[in-house]
């Protein structure tokens, strides 16, 4: 652990550029990217641009691996000078395209302070149209209240007063916990089966096209998924999905290569790898989104953060650090992780557990929300009703009161 520790130091810059990515992963993407899409698209377009949007994402890993594909062709050699020029090759092309989001970000938002500038010159255009026929002005002020930034304690608060809410964050956490459990171990093997680097980076190359192809073909079919399982059952194939092939993966390991070769277990380990990637992209993140609808708008916008940022880092540092655990007390005296196949597969059945439980509690909740929502409502029945009750009522006392006016006039004639 020191050692380790020590390293991490000593070339702290590969460390500082690896812990930002992972930040990018949980947090640039699911809240900055999509704080700007809120902010820029109208309501009236959401529905038609924001499935574009996810479709348009998932062909990100097919355009990533074709470049790293084509990059390593260009590799002259396969030692680390030859490895060298191709992380320079692939690091400019990340710098130029980290400068077009930056170029990109600040067109779109220009393009919406034109839009929302344009929108409100034609309100008051027609504000003025509309004095200048009445003679008449109408002022309409709306206050909204500013919203307030949640500490990670806050954060932390507000998961725990709401059920739904720790029911969101723990199918993150678990999520988390899974993939972080699995992919240790499937890299584990493959830097087995593909020793030089460039040979991994190319198998890294192929596995992202086919995450990307995979999620978006399943991106297109995914809201009649939804339509026909509903939501609780839609919710549940990830973890059902997952564990399966997680079982087969880990059974590939703990019998050994005597009998079950290594090619065979690493083609398990890739294919419940992509499959942990595209249910996310296809599958889980629209349902988790779909989780807010019920909630009242306070939950909405101070539990998503707490719930994507909060839970996502937790899973991953559990993991990480379950399987630290692990080769530390069973590791043996080549601290392999394979070693630990039988107890990481024990944890990742566990987490698999949880999470579906999580999933069952959120089913409840639409439940409780269809059902209410198929409840016929009788208020404007009733109001109708009232009213005709009232009118009788009004007709009868006049009715009475005419009567009495009548006899008491007969009387004065006598």
């Amino acid at each position: 652990a020191g050692v380790a520790a020590l390293n991490l130091l000593r070339y702290w810059s590969f460390s500082l550029f690896f812990v930002v990515s992972e930040l990018w992963a949980s947090a640039g993407v699911p809240l900055l990217f999509w704080q700007c899409a809120n902010d820029v698209t109208p309501m009236s377009q959401a529905k038609r641009f924001y499935p574009l949007f996810a479709i348009t994402g998932n062909l990100a890993p097919i355009v990533s691996g074709k470049v790293m594909s084509f990059v390593i062709s260009l590799q002259k050699t396969k030692d680390d000078v030859g490895f060298g020029s191709t992380l320079k090759t692939l690091s400019v092309i990340k710098t130029a395209v980290c400068f077009g989001i930056i170029a990109i970000y600040r067109r779109v938002y220009a393009m919406a302070e034109e839009r929302d500038l344009k929108e409100r010159t034609e309100q008051s255009l027609s504000t003025i149209r509309g004095i200048q026929r009445s003679g008449k002005v109408e002022i309409t002020m709306k206050f909204e209240k500013p919203k307030k930034k949640l500490t990670l304690r806050q954060s932390a608060k507000e998961l725990m007063a709401s059920r739904e809410l720790k029911a969101m964050a723990t199918m993150v956490f678990c999520y988390n916990v899974c993939v972080e459990l699995t992919e240790v171990l499937w890299k584990a093997m493959l830097r087995k089966t593909y020793p030089t680097k460039s040979s991994y980076m190319a198998y890294m190359a192929r596995f992202s096209q086919t995450v990307g192809w995979v999620a978006f073909f399943l991106q297109l079919v995914a809201s009649e998924i939804i339509d026909v399982f509903g939501w609780k059952w839609t919710a549940m194939i990830p973890p059902v999905a997952m564990g399966t092939l997680a079982v087969a993966f880990f059974a590939s390991i703990i019998a050994g290569e005597e009998q079950i070769p290594l090619a065979q277990a690493l083609l398990v380990g890739t294919v419940q790898n992509v499959a942990n990637k595209v249910t996310k992209y296809s599958l889980f993140d629209p349902c988790k989104e779909m989780a807010y609808i019920p909630l009242g708008p306070e939950a909405k916008v101070k539990g998503k953060a707490a719930v994507d940022v909060l839970g996502a880092r937790l899973g991953r540092s559990m993991g990480s650090a379950t399987q630290q655990l692990l080769v530390f007390l069973v590791g043996g005296s080549s601290g392999s992780i394979l070693n630990c196949a039988p107890y990481i597969g024990a944890c990742y059945v566990a987490a698999i557990a949880v999470w579906s439980n999580s999933v069952s509690v959120l089913g409840r909740l639409f439940d409780t929300t269809d059902s209410s929502a198929k409840r016929p409502d009788n208020t404007e029945r009733l109001e109708k009703i009232g009213e005709a009750i009232t009118i009788i009522k009004s007709i009868e006392d006049a009715k009475r009161e005419k009567k009495k006016k009548g006899i008491g006039k007969k009387e004065d004639d006598k």
